[in-house]
């Protein structure tokens, strides 16, 4: 049991992929600024993964938000499968830089799996947990 309730963070790689600054191709990131990225999970694993859900985290410097949803502390996406060494990509994220990071780049959007169901082709039919936090967004963000 153990191990199906760490599978997400044992056996799957979140990251956060195709980062760029939405105003006019900015290269510096700053307060009221919005940004774009996906999020990428590859399950290394041999369990296939059904309705998987993907929550991101914006936390103290920015906001998040789901295509053009609203702008939120975090939001969830999904239900998508995962088969067992496969790769899979979200559609775009948003966000929107909140405070500065003071000169130094921080992690500043967090991306995790937030639930899975096990394949039923493993003899397992089991609703999981939140993986721990993998995905990382780190950019600096300077004042206005």
């Amino acid at each position: 049991r153990k191990a199906i309730d760490r599978y997400e963070t044992d056996n799957c790689k979140t990251e956060i992929v195709d980062f760029s600054i939405t105003e006019g191709g900015e290269t510096i990131l700053n307060v009221g600024d919005t940004f774009q990225f996906k999020v990428k999970v590859t399950n290394q694993g041999n369990l296939d993964m059904k309705s998987v859900r993907v929550a991101v985290f914006g936390m103290s410097h920015a906001d998040v938000a789901l295509g053009t949803g609203v702008f939120a502390l975090n939001v969830t996406y999904g239900a998508f499968s995962l088969d067992a060494h496969q790769t899979y990509t979200t559609d775009f994220f948003r966000g929107k830089a909140k405070a500065a990071t003071g000169g130094a780049a921080t992690d500043i959007v967090f991306a995790r799996i937030e639930s899975w169901d096990a394949s039923f082709d493993h003899l397992l039919k089991d609703h999981t947990g939140a993986g721990e936090v993998e995905g990382r967004l780190n950019k600096q963000i300077s004042p206005t």
